[in-house]
């Protein structure tokens, strides 16, 4: 069985935590989630790296997670707020629960949250919708938080977090 890192990224963030990870496990295969094969008798662990898309995960990954039956999973994802918080967690833990659902048989193995740099278009959106296009010094200081994620202690941060799930 090789290892599967499945990956939905729309900025790059998410793909740098999973080309760490691919980097460091033995026979992994790095896939798009859109690219997910009808095959997957020869894959697992598995592992679904995905960024918050609107408070949910988005729909490529959540499509690909329907087709997992009866793997180890372990879900790794990023998101411009605060990892650590209490809501970030939460999100965390049900969007994590309700992929792994989505299939038969799965086991969710461990979850992973780390900041990641926000979308320029999204920060604009913001402005726009929330400040009559004018910043929000809040919202700024957020999105410099972010900018520097994920960063190499987020990297090496996943890879234990992957050794911790599946050994």
């Amino acid at each position: 069985m090789k290892p599967l890192i499945l990956v939905s990224s729309k900025t790059g963030n998410t793909r740098i935590i999973a080309h760490g990870i691919a980097d460091e496990v033995a026979g992994a295969v790095y896939m798009n989630a859109a690219d997910l094969p009808g095959d997957l008798s020869g894959f697992g662990p598995v592992g679904l790296f995905f960024w918050c898309d609107r408070g949910m995960a988005p729909e490529d990954m959540k499509a690909a997670a329907k087709r997992l039956c009866g793997k180890e999973v372990a879900c790794f994802a990023t998101m411009g707020g605060c990892p650590q918080e209490e809501r970030a967690l939460a999100w965390m833990q049900k969007t994590s629960e309700e992929l792994v659902a989505a299939g038969e048989g799965n086991v969710l193995k461990g979850t992973f949250l780390c900041q990641g740099r926000i979308d320029p278009e999204l920060i604009e959106r913001m402005n726009k919708m929330f400040g009559n296009g004018k910043p929000d010094p809040a919202r700024d200081a957020r999105r410099k938080a972010a900018e520097t994620h994920p960063d190499r202690l987020d990297v090496l941060a996943a890879v234990e977090a992957w050794r911790k799930c599946f050994g």
